[in-house]
């Protein structure tokens, strides 16, 4: 007389080739990557802030920076002091790590420039495809619009110098 399996050993024969089958399908997904320092992102399907396409005049830089780092989105609201608040989302274009310099100018109601001791360059480091946001509030309250540069780094470069 021909026994059946229990479905005990049922069970935990399918569960043994399905955790096979996917970890062969995780292996090779793996070694198919052709960026081998992608990185995932994660947000909101419906995020609660109001952005605006580019281009946007008051981002301006260079030629290599430009081509590497690429501004996908503006968003403009105000801390909760009531100062401006602006994010520009850039994210790195290029096949490798690219350094860069910015500096956000703020200017008041009549287009004047609003000093600040913050509007200084601050250098960011990008990996390659990594997305990241750079931020400013304004420095007073009559600060209204602003202007972001953004220009290559020249940090961690230096010349050759000439053998003898």
């Amino acid at each position: 007389m021909k026994t059946s399996p229990s479905p005990f050993h049922l069970k935990s024969s399918v569960i043994r080739v399905a955790s096979g089958a996917s970890l062969a399908l995780l292996i090779a997904a793996a070694g198919c990557s052709t960026n081998q320092n992608a990185i995932n992102t994660v947000e909101p399907s419906n995020p609660a802030y109001v952005s605006r396409s580019i281009p946007d005049k008051r981002v301006v830089s260079d030629y290599a920076t430009a081509h590497a780092v690429h501004v996908l989105k503006v968003v403009e609201g105000a801390s909760d002091t009531g100062l401006a608040r602006v994010g520009v989302e850039v994210q790195n274009r290029s096949l490798s790590v690219f350094r860069f310099n910015y500096r956000f100018d703020w200017f008041d109601a009549q287009g004047l420039p609003v000093s600040s001791p913050a509007s200084t360059m601050i250098s960011q480091t990008l990996e390659a495809g990594q997305p990241f946001t750079l931020t400013s509030i304004a420095p007073t309250p009559g600060a209204k619009d602003f202007r972001l540069s953004i220009q290559k780094s020249t940090r961690g470069f230096f010349p050759l110098l000439r053998k003898n």
